[in-house]
């Protein structure tokens, strides 16, 4: 798995140029409304599904409008995997986990301000493992640490000390073990709201297991009771099967303005939409995505199998929403062959990939066509300039460059 999620980390530095897709369908729209029996999620995996099925226009497009060249020192690093925007003393800083120096590295996003480090301990009790854990940012002196499968939390301040560490054993509702994941990959981390953490999990050690596509993949966490209190986003059909799908077996979470959840698949061209504490679950379907559709690998093959299918399929990343222009970016890529024409292999980049733009309803608006060899869709986020995505191409080693793309009329 390690030597996998490498792979799958390195990629996102090769693609190929992408050509705009430009069609002509009528007004998104609605077309059906009904209600039907699904096991999409909740205590015993079974609910109410309400399908809402979504049509486009491509009305919208992104434009990049300009690049931001951020300075940083020799301690910091050009690329983040791990990373958080946040606000100190009113300032906007870029919150990277340098897995280095195994320390927190805030780059304020206008140059006129002072690069700081907070190190951690590399051993004893408020240490913090490169490798495996995740970091997230609440406070000056309230920094939590989750290890990668390990019911281990710790609190620390912010000179980097250890203030509180706790075990809990995460068991859904069934009282079965779940296991926290730290990923380091944008649109897998956890949600942490004022009273309770929404926290994905590992259903099994066994990712190949059928049980693990069989359970319940979020668990919402209390820290306070120090308990579960509800769980959702069950795995589709697909993913049941006797196929596997490896790293793009892995879904991500976003929050609505309205406090649902949207959860969405790598091989699945829908998105699942859910309420905390509701049986009904919302799946929005969007017929034109069905090229999307990833098929997986027998589950019994090699690593090299599922290399050659992650560089061929197509499948998606991340879904994200820009409170600024009220609008989700979903990234997708699109399927390619595995070899070039001089017999070469491909990269996952060297495909096409998409940014398809959807309103608050979830409609699609619009589509991009990204250059993923200059710009990784790994490393983006949004702020009130635009829409920021990592540009490769940087002409100095003090330099960090974004994109900053803004939404435009075709």
């Amino acid at each position: 798995m390690p030597l996998l999620i490498d792979c799958f980390k390195a990629a996102f530095f090769k693609a190929a140029n992408l050509n705009l897709i430009q069609m002509k369908i009528f007004r998104s729209s609605i077309l059906s409304v009904f209600l039907l029996a699904g096991c999409i999620q909740h205590t015993e995996n079974t609910s109410i599904q309400k399908e809402l099925t979504h049509r486009f226009e491509d009305e919208k497009t992104l434009i990049n409008s300009k690049s931001k060249v951020i300075l940083i020192d020799s301690l910091s690093l050009p690329f983040y995997d791990y990373f958080q925007v946040i606000e100190r003393n009113n300032i906007s800083y870029l919150m990277g986990l340098n897995r280095q120096s195994v320390a927190l590295d805030f780059i304020p996003l206008e140059g006129k301000y002072d690069i700081a480090h907070l190190s951690f301990a590399e051993d004893g009790p408020g240490s913090v493992d490169a490798d495996l854990d995740i970091v997230h940012f609440f406070s000056e002196d309230s920094i939590l640490t989750i290890q990668d499968r390990a019911p281990r939390f710790n609190v620390l301040n912010g000179k980097g000390e250890l203030m509180n560490s706790y075990r809990k054993t995460i068991r859904d509702t069934k009282g079965l073990e779940m296991f926290p994941v730290s990923y380091s990959y944008l649109g897998q981390w956890p949600v942490f709201l004022d009273s309770v953490w929404v926290l994905p999990v590992y259903p099994d050690l066994d990712v190949k297991s059928n049980a693990y596509y069989k359970r319940n993949k979020f668990m919402v966490y209390d820290p306070v009771k120090n308990e579960v209190v509800d769980e959702f986003g069950a795995y589709p059909a697909m993913y049941q099967g006797e196929n596997y799908f490896d790293i793009l077996r892995e879904p991500n979470l976003t929050r609505t303005p309205k406090g649902t959840f949207l959860v969405t698949f790598p091989a699945d061209p829908g998105i699942y939409e859910y309420q905390l504490g509701a049986e009904t679950v919302i799946y929005h379907h969007y017929p034109d995505w069905e090229r999307f559709t990833n098929e997986g690998i027998d589950r019994n093959g090699d690593m090299q199998q599922f290399v050659n299918h992650y560089i061929s399929s197509a499948w998606f990343q991340q879904l994200m929403y820009d409170p600024y222009r009220k609008v989700y970016y979903r990234f997708g890529k699109e399927s390619q062959e595995l070899r070039r024409s001089d017999g070469e292999k491909n990269t996952a980049f060297d495909a096409e990939w998409r940014i398809f733009i959807l309103d608050k309803e979830l409609d699609q608006i619009g589509t991009y066509a990204l250059d993923a060899n200059r710009f990784n869709p790994l490393f983006s986020f949004v702020s009130e300039e635009g829409l920021f995505i990592y540009d490769n191409q940087r002409e100095h080693d003090d330099e960090m460059v974004f994109g900053i793309f803004q939404i435009s009329e075709f």
